[in-house]
């Protein structure tokens, strides 16, 4: 349920190629820090870029046009993708084979995600559980960032069969979104 290793590198090169971009533009990291110091940052330094570029999203743009020279078409498709975001609040439901079934409690839509090096059970012992991404379209699937933000919201039996029976109902009805 992860990326391959090639697709998870070349995400995250790109990525965070962009958030050093922002981390200059919005002045969160200094003019002379140089990309490989900024990987080594703090991770706290790198969500700060992401929120940032989330309630500026003409960086984006900004960024494409003054890299368009630089950049391979692989990378454009990936930060293009990047315009689709999806932030919210999610409950990460269960996990599959291939992928982590995310319901956003915003519109109670329901998401096949897969995750980027490490799968989502590493990162939590139980299911469901609410969680702070924010997702966007990679490759023809569905990824988060990156950045996920546990609450430490658990569900008890009583709203986890209700979720059971709204999966089931959104899986017959083929509405479990693969893309943004």
């Amino acid at each position: 349920m992860t990326l391959t290793d090639i697709e998870y590198k070349a995400f995250l090169r790109t990525h965070l190629e962009l958030l050093f971009y922002v981390g200059h533009k919005s002045k969160i990291i200094a003019d002379d820090i140089i990309f490989n110091v900024f990987v080594d940052l703090n991770f706290s330094i790198k969500l700060k870029c992401r929120d940032f570029l989330l309630d500026n999203k003409k960086l984006l743009d900004d960024y494409i046009a003054e890299n368009f020279d630089k950049l391979t078409t692989e990378q454009i498709s990936i930060l293009t993708g990047f315009k689709k975001t999806i932030s919210s609040d999610f409950v990460i439901f269960k996990c599959l084979t291939n992928n982590a079934v995310f319901i956003d409690t915003k519109d109670n839509r329901f998401y096949a995600v897969k995750a980027l090096s490490d799968s989502f059970d590493q990162f939590f012992d139980r299911f469901p559980v609410l969680v702070k991404t924010t997702l966007l379209p990679f490759n023809d699937h569905i990824i988060y960032d990156g950045f996920i933000k546990p609450t430490g919201v658990y569900f008890g039996s009583g709203m986890t069969s209700t979720m059971k029976e709204e999966y089931k109902l959104a899986k017959k009805n083929n509405q479990i979104l693969t893309t943004i």
